[in-house]
């Protein structure tokens, strides 16, 4: 297949072809993302001049243009680097894409010249997020019969679940613009100008009032809440401060599905209760409503350094900044309340896979 790298590093192309648009009509491509204005997709709030950073904000799936897309960088795929045309390193920004066409900005016009930041909402399969042109590069030839024009940030990638192929995968996605929120405004003008690099991830809830301690890991709290590390990412004490919303509610099979996430629900579940955390922390949309076993490929595989779920077909529970968060006390004794809540042992992961927000 063909290989594409961007022009920011020496180039590397295998079998490059021509690049082919005819069949998708670029005009009618063009006209769907033309103008397109920077949403956050954390619910309504966001950062001046980009999407957050370090996460990648889940929707649902859109209809959009269907084209051709691949898979860049990791560690697959070394001679990508990680520096995106637009200056941003992108192991910071996983919620990356590059337009493809051309090795300058002038010429990477497979999507009509996006400028940098233009947020796209990318949608495989039953996985989709809005993502943020960061990046340019050449491409290829047509991918299953749709014009090669979007290239995925590995990370990316895994987050909407492609499977990570060396950083070979090519195949059909769909493309929309999401709606306009109003939040924040393109850096168009100038091809050359670049976005402000955003430091912190938005959250959907306050974390006004949220408890802080001084440690490098949360803190349990006598009266069932949890204290969020001072140094923790925004995402982090967001998914804190919404685990704090529903300390102690009643588990109840099924409980909390079916509403949205931004709605304190009587009851929960062990997915619903994880979805409301990671809807706090602005990782899942409102309309959100994983199950446990969805979230076996939720994510990127392996723990993370501050959100690590852990997910079977039965059950998912979580630790966040090193507390455990669970609808009971599967550890034994001394492990606080049989309710939903924070819980301070480490339990058995025996058949249980590990995933975890990318950046997190």
């Amino acid at each position: 297949m063909t290989r594409r790298r961007r022009s920011a590093l020496i180039p590397v192309l295998i079998g490059v072809g021509g690049f082919a648009v005819a069949s998708l009509g670029i005009g009618l491509l063009a006209a769907l993302l033309d103008a397109a204005s920077a949403g956050t997709g954390c619910g309504g709030g966001g950062s001046s001049g980009g999407g957050p950073a370090a996460s990648i904000v889940l929707g649902p799936p859109g209809s959009g243009v269907r084209v051709g897309a691949t898979e860049y960088g990791g560690s697959g795929d070394p001679s990508s680097g990680v520096i995106g045309s637009s200056g941003a390193n992108l192991l910071d920004y996983p919620d990356s894409y590059a337009e493809l066409g051309g090795y300058t900005f002038q010429t990477a016009t497979a999507m009509g010249g996006l400028p940098y930041m233009t947020p796209l909402r990318i949608t495989w399969g039953s996985h989709s997020a809005i993502a943020y042109k960061r990046d340019i590069g050449f491409g290829g030839g047509p991918i299953d019969g749709f014009p090669r024009v979007i290239d995925l940030w590995w990370e990316l990638a895994g987050r909407l679940g492609i499977p990570y192929e060396d950083g070979m995968w090519s195949g059909p996605v769909q493309i929309e613009r999401p709606p306009n929120t109003g939040a924040a405004s393109l850096l168009g003008q100038n091809p050359t100008e670049q976005a402000p690099q955003a430091s912190v991830t938005c959250t959907s809830v306050s974390t006004a009032g949220l408890p802080i301690t001084e440690g490098p890991r949360a803190t349990l709290l006598p009266d069932g809440l949890a204290a969020a590390p001072a140094d923790a990412p925004a995402a982090v004490k967001g998914i804190i401060a919404a685990g704090n919303q529903i300390v102690g509610k009643p588990y109840v099979y099924g409980g909390g599905h079916g509403l949205p996430l931004s709605q304190v629900a009587p009851s929960y579940d062990c997915s619903s209760s994880v979805s409301h955390l990671l809807w706090g922390g602005g990782l899942l949309p409102a309309t959100g409503d994983e199950t446990s076993a969805e979230y076996e490929s939720w994510g990127l595989p392996g723990p993370g350094r501050w959100v690590t779920l852990y997910a079977s077909a039965a059950h998912v529970f979580m630790y966040v900044a090193g507390l455990r968060w669970d609808t009971h006390n599967a550890a034994g004794p001394g492990d606080g309340s049989t309710g939903i809540g924070w819980h301070p042992l480490i339990r058995s992961s025996a058949g249980f896979v590990a995933r975890h927000p990318p950046g997190l």
